[in-house]
C-alpha cells in the first residue's frame, strides 16, 4: 500500500494546481554572479560546476546543519551522523579533501578529523550558500582538493541602504520537537552600516520509522525495534554584531561571532549520553579597494578571519563506583587565516595573484585521545604504533595566479597556478615540511544565447593530515582504534570535465561529467584486529593459543574496536550529474514548475581492486512547484537507488544499502502588515514514513533517515 502513496500523492496535488490562481508572470534574470570566484565570474560562464543556494530556494531547503540544507543539490550528500554532526561530501569525497569555509576564510574547527564533530556553522541566518564541485584548490589549498562550501553570511554589511530593516525567522518541527529561532538587524546611513544577529535552537531525540540495530558486543544480535535515535537531542545559540565603512572607492568592515552548540552524540555510546560541548569566537576583517588611476591595477582586496575553537567530549562511565560524568578529551585550535588579491588587467588578460597565509595551533587535552600514541602488543613492550603528539603548530603560506583571456565574445579561457609551503611543528615528534603545487584551465564557448559548453582540466596536491600520519587512539563514536601510517606521501589528483548548459527559455538546466584520478589517495581500511579503548589487543591466548595477536575475543563487558588504518592507493572517481528546470505553463495568475536532478559517482581502488568505502549511492529526482501571487506549494519525490557496489577487503565487506525514497512537500503564503512583508510556511519530510539508510553515513544502523515530519515557521522582513 506504502507504494501507491507517492503516485496518489502527486496525482492529487497536479490537479489541485490546475485550480491556482494569481501571480505576476516568470521573468528570465540576469545569471548570478559566483562570489567565491576572484573573477567575478557569471555562473553560465564558470568552467566547472558551481551551485548556488540563496533566497527562496535556501528557504525552501534550509535544514539543521549546512550539510543537510545542501543535501539535495547534485553532486552533494552528507555524512549524517546523527542531525547535528554533519559534513558536505562532494562527489564522494569528504573530510580532508572537502573544506567548508566562511565568507571565505577557514573556520578553524575539527570536523573533519571525526564524523561526530559538527561544523561550527548554522544555516538559520546564512545568505548564501555556493558550492563548487571539483577540486577549488588554487584558492584555498589542498584540504579543498574535492571542493569547497562557502557559507556566506553577511556578517559584514557591505550592501546595506539607509534606514533599519531585519528579518525574523521561527520554525517548529514535528520530528524532534525543535524550536529553532533567530533574528537579524541593520541599519545604515551614507557611510555607516550595521548589523546584529543572533539565534536559538533546542531539540529533542529525533523519531525514526520502526528500526532494529546490531549489538556491537555480540555480532549476529539485534535489538529493537526502535522508534527513536537515542542521544540525538541538543541545543544551540549564537549572537554577532558587524559594521561597514563605505568609501568612495570600496569599503572596510569588521565583525564579531560567539556560537555555541551542545549536542548527543548518538550510537553505541548513547546510553552514557556522550555530549560534545564546543563554543567558537570569530572575527572578520575584510576590505576592497578599487582603483582608478593604474594603467594595470583594478582593485585590492584584504580578508582576514580569526578563530578560538574548543570543544570537549564528555559521557557517564562507571568505573566501579556507579557511573560518574567524566570529561574525557578536550580539542582546541585557535588560527587566523589572511588573503590579500590583486585585481589587474594587462592587455587583453583580466587576473588576480595574491597570497594566502593560514597559522593555527592545534591540540587535544584528557585522557582519550586519537593522537594518544596508546597501542600496546601485550608481550610486554609498550612501543606504540605511532608516538603521541600533544601539540602541533602549522602555517600554510601560499601565492596564487589566476588569469581569464577572452578569445572572442563567445569564447573564454581561464588559468591558474598555485604554489604552498605547509611546514607543522609537533611535540612529540619530528616536524613534518610539505612543498605543494596545484594548477587549473578551462575553457568556456557559447554555442549561441541559449547553450553554453565548459570544460576543466586541474591538478592539485594535498599533503596528508595530521590525524593521517600519526593517530594512534580509540575513536569510540565510530567504533574503531584508528591508526596513522607517519610515511604517507603527497597526495595528488589530476581531474578533468565538461558542463553542458542551456541558458535561456523554458527549459533550463546542465548536465556535467567528471573523471578524477588520484595518485596515493589515503582512506581507512580494516587490519582485521580488535583492541580495546586503552590500545591493549586481545589479553588471553585464546583458542588459537597464540598470545598477543588480536584474534581472539576480550573479557565479557570489554569493549573491542575494529583497528582502521590510514592507508594509501591509487583511485579514480567518475561521475555524472544532471538538473533540470521546465516553466511547463504560464497563466492568468499562476505558473507551474517542474523539475528533475539526478548524480551518480563511482570510486574505484585501482592498486587492490574493487570499489572504495561509503560513496553515496546514485539519486534521481522529481518536483514540481505552483507560484501564485501569494500562495506557493509544491512537492518533491527523491529516489536514492542500492547501493551494492560495496568496499571488500578481505573477508569483510560494506553492508548493502538498499533503496528508498523520500516524498516532501511545501506550501508558503505571503502576508502583509504595512510595509512589512512576512511569509508563513508549511513543510512536510518523508510523508510516506519510508525507512532510509544513507550508505555514506558510518552510523547508518544506529541512525537512519528521520521519519515523518511536519515543519510550521514564519519569516518575516521588517
Amino acid at each position: 500500500m506504502k507504494s501507491l502513496k507517492i503516485p496518489i500523492l502527486l496525482s492529487l496535488s497536479l490537479a489541485l494546481a490546475q485550480g491556482a490562481k494569481a501571480k505576476q508572470p516568470v521573468e528570465q534574470l540576469d545569471a548570478l554572479i559566483v562570489e567565491s570566484s576572484p573573477l567575478d565570474t557569471k555562473l553560465n560562464q564558470t568552467t566547472q560546476s558551481v551551485g548556488i543556494l540563496t533566497g527562496d530556494e535556501l528557504d525552501k531547503a534550509r535544514g539543521n546543519t549546512i550539510a543537510e540544507t545542501l543535501s539535495e543539490v547534485p553532486g552533494v550528500s552528507q555524512t549524517q551522523f546523527g542531525p547535528s554532526a554533519n559534513r558536505p561530501i562532494i562527489r564522494g569525497q569528504d573530510k580532508f579533501r572537502v573544506k567548508v569555509v566562511q565568507n571565505g576564510t577557514d573556520t578553524f574547527d575539527v570536523s573533519a578529523q571525526s564524523e561526530d564533530h559538527a561544523v561550527p556553522i548554522d544555516p538559520l541566518l546564512v545568505d548564501r550558500i555556493e558550492i563548487l564541485r571539483g577540486s577549488s584548490a588554487l584558492l584555498h589549498g589542498g584540504s579543498a582538493i574535492g571542493g569547497v562550501v562557502n557559507v556566506i553570511d553577511r556578517s559584514i554589511p557591505t550592501d546595506v541602504e539607509p534606514g533599519v530593516s531585519g528579518s525574523l525567522l521561527s520554525t517548529y518541527s514535528s520530528v524532534d520537537e525543535g524550536f529553532r529561532s533567530g533574528i537579524v538587524g541593520f541599519a545604515g546611513s551614507d557611510k555607516f552600516s550595521f548589523q546584529i544577529n543572533g539565534f536559538i535552537k533546542d531539540y529533542n531525540d529525533y523519531d525514526t520509522p520502526s528500526f532494529y540495530k546490531e549489538d556491537h558486543h555480540n555480532p549476529g544480535v539485534f535489538e529493537g525495534p526502535f522508534s527513536v535515535v537515542s542521544n540525538s537531542h541538543g541545543e544551540s545559540q549564537s549572537i554577532g554584531f558587524g559594521g561597514a565603512y563605505k568609501m568612495e572607492s570600496g569599503y572596510a568592515g569588521l565583525s564579531f561571532s560567539n556560537y555555541e552548540n551542545d549536542y548527543g552524540v548518538p550510537g553505541e555510546h548513547a546510553e552514557s549520553d556522550t555530549l560534545i560541548e564546543m563554543e567558537k569566537d570569530r572575527f572578520e576583517f575584510r576590505s576592497e579597494i578599487e582603483i582608478a588611476d593604474s594603467e594595470w591595477l583594478n582593485a585590492i582586496e584584504l580578508n582576514f578571519g580569526y578563530s578560538d575553537y574548543k570543544h570537549s567530549e564528555s559521557g557517564f562511565e562507571d568505573e566501579g563506583a556507579g557511573p560518574e560524568w567524566h570529561t574525557h578529551s578536550t580539542y582546541l585550535k585557535e588560527g587566523f587565516d589572511t588573503k590579500i588579491a590583486f585585481g589587474h588587467s594587462i592587455g587583453n588578460f583580466d587576473g588576480v595573484f595574491g597570497m594566502h597565509g593560514v597559522f593555527d595551533e592545534f591540540k587535544i587535552v584528557g585522557e582519550e585521545s586519537i593522537l594518544g600514541g596508546s597501542s600496546k602488543d601485550n608481550l610486554g613492550n609498550d612501543d606504540p604504533q605511532n608516538p603521541a603528539i600533544s601539540s602541533e603548530d602549522s602555517s600554510r603560506i601560499a601565492l596564487f595566479l589566476i588569469e581569464q583571456y577572452d578569445l572572442s565574445d563567445q569564447t573564454k579561457i581561464n588559468g591558474g597556478i598555485r604554489v604552498e609551503s605547509f611546514d607543522r611543528d609537533y611535540t612529540g615528534t619530528s616536524d613534518r615540511d610539505d612543498e605543494l603545487f596545484s594548477a587549473s584551465g578551462g575553457v568556456s564557448h557559447d554555442l549561441s544565447e541559449i547553450w553554453n559548453i565548459s570544460g576543466n582540466l586541474s591538478y592539485s596536491e594535498r599533503a596528508p593530515d595530521t590525524a593521517e600520519l600519526y593517530s594512534d587512539g580509540g575513536h569510540h563514536a565510530t567504533e574503531s582504534y584508528d591508526v596513522g601510517t607517519s610515511t604517507l606521501d603527497t597526495e595528488s589528483a589530476t581531474s578533468i570535465e565538461i558542463v553542458l548548459r542551456k541558458k535561456i527559455g523554458n527549459v533550463t538546466g546542465q548536465v556535467s561529467a567528471f573523471h578524477t584520478k588520484y595518485k596515493n589517495f589515503i582512506f581507512l581500511e580494516d587490519t582485521d584486529t580488535v583492541r580495546n579503548g586503552e590500545g591493549e589487543l586481545a589479553d588471553d591466548a585464546g583458542d588459537d593459543g597464540v598470545l598477543g595477536n588480536g584474534d581472539d575475543e576480550f573479557v565479557s563487558g570489554e569493549e573491542g574496536l575494529v583497528e582502521k588504518k590510514y592507508e594509501s592507493a591509487d583511485a579514480e572517481f567518475q561521475g555524472v550529474e544532471f538538473e533540470i528546470d521546465w516553466l511547463a505553463m504560464q497563466n492568468q495568475g499562476w505558473d507551474l514548475l517542474l523539475s528533475a536532478y539526478g548524480d551518480m559517482v563511482r570510486g574505484k581502488n585501482k592498486t587492490e581492486g574493487g570499489n572504495l568505502p561509503r560513496i553515496p549511492a546514485a539519486r534521481i529526482g522529481f518536483g514540481f512547484e505552483v507560484q501564485q501571487e501569494k500562495l506557493d506549494f509544491g512537492m518533491k519525490l527523491i529516489h536514492s537507488l542500492k547501493q551494492d557496489n560495496v568496499a571488500v577487503h578481505d573477508d569483510h565487506s560494506e553492508d548493502v544499502t538498499e533503496a528508498y525514497s523520500l516524498l516532501s512537500a511545501f506550501a508558503s503564503y505571503d502576508i502583509n502588515i504595512g510595509d512589512n512583508v512576512g511569509t508563513l510556511f508549511l513543510r512536510g519530510n518523508n510523508l510516506t514514513d519510508e525507512l532510509a539508510y544513507n550508505h555514506a553515513s558510518v552510523l547508518k544502523s544506529h541512525a537512519p533517515h528521520a521519519g515523518r515530519s511536519v515543519e510550521v515557521g514564519l519569516k518575516f522582513d521588517f
